[in-house]
């Protein structure tokens, strides 16, 4: 599984849509298949991370800010507090993926928004090779599992300063 892209709109601290390109560069002729993001404290570091796991996991992403939130309540914070909360926040990402040694673009899709009674909805779609796919759509719990099992993901998708010696 190679990541792409990750496009955020008003979620957390990013307000509008946010573009980050995720791509693997190549360094002599090698890939170098890793992507570290730095800066400040309070830049967005820890946001991105959260954001990679929630679109791939929802409810059962261990997002940093989440704590022992519903998952309603913690979505709900989650849309940046200069919008409406009625336009909602999305999250997608965009990666690679073989299968059958044939390669394919998936990109996943979790937008949420809170409707004029208070109450949440969220949508997951997904797409492959540039098509809507209802069925992986439906079943991405599922398939997420077979791509990056949840036990394994904080393996993948760590942050460095929550690291203890």
């Amino acid at each position: 599984m190679i990541l792409e892209q990750l496009r955020l709109r008003n979620y957390c601290l990013y307000q509008g849509e946010q573009v980050f390109d995720l791509t693997p560069t190549r360094r002599s002729g090698q890939a170098a298949p890793i992507v570290l993001v730095g800066g400040i404290n309070g830049g967005g570091k820890t946001t991105l991370l959260d954001a990679v796991q929630l679109v791939l996991y929802g409810n059962r992403a261990p997002c940093s800010k989440r704590a022992d939130k519903p998952y309603d309540e913690f979505l709900q914070d989650s849309i940046h507090h200069g919008v409406e909360p009625s336009d909602g926040a999305a999250i997608q990402l965009s990666f690679r993926y073989a299968a059958d040694g044939e390669q394919h673009l998936y990109e996943v899709n979790r937008s949420w928004s809170q409707n004029g009674h208070g109450h949440v909805r969220e949508r997951v779609q997904v797409s492959k090779d540039g098509k809507l796919d209802g069925w992986l759509s439906d079943n991405w719990n599922q398939l997420v599992e077979e791509l990056i099992p949840f036990g394994i993901a904080q393996l993948c998708f760590f942050d460095a300063e929550k690291i203890r010696l």
